[in-house]
């Protein structure tokens, strides 16, 4: 498989859960969760859960096993596979929401580059809470929301 397959087929499993949304709605109870913790009805945020199953699911594992935001980034920059700018579709975007840059609140996946924003896909948003929101959503996301990007091996 080429590189630009695989970005194509993690492009197309994120793009097949659009519409998944947790249940009950504020439980954080999603199948993402259920299969990265291997039990039923674990009740943790999980926008880094849906990333990793989204790369499980298109045969492409992430070299780590996290459910954190902040270590996949962590290994990111420790790898050199850390960019700030030039994002490209299949990316792993980090986002924050408050006055400090460097921490990461949310992720997910780049979709698109468009002037003035990165189109996203997401676990666990909503136009009503950014990175607890239960949907899984396409979301344009500013630049000045974004802590950086894990670039996987495929589009270095």
């Amino acid at each position: 498989m080429t590189n630009d397959e695989k970005r194509a087929n993690v492009l197309k499993w994120a793009e097949s859960q659009l519409g998944v949304i947790e249940w009950p709605a504020g439980s954080n109870k999603v199948k993402y969760n259920d299969w990265y913790y291997g039990k039923t009805g674990c009740n943790y945020a999980w926008c880094m859960t849906w990333v990793q199953w989204v790369f499980a699911r298109a045969n492409l594992p992430l070299p780590v096993k996290t459910a954190s935001c902040t270590t996949l980034a962590t290994y990111a920059k420790q790898h050199g596979q850390w960019v700030t700018s030039g994002f490209k579709p299949g990316d792993i975007l980090f986002m924050h929401w408050g006055k400090d840059k460097n921490v990461t609140e949310h992720v997910g996946i780049v979709k698109a580059v468009k002037s003035g924003c990165v189109v996203t896909y997401e676990g666990n948003t909503s136009l009503a809470s950014q990175a607890n929101g239960g949907w899984v959503m396409e979301r344009n996301r500013a630049y000045a929301n974004i802590t950086g990007a894990y670039r996987p091996w495929y589009n270095v």
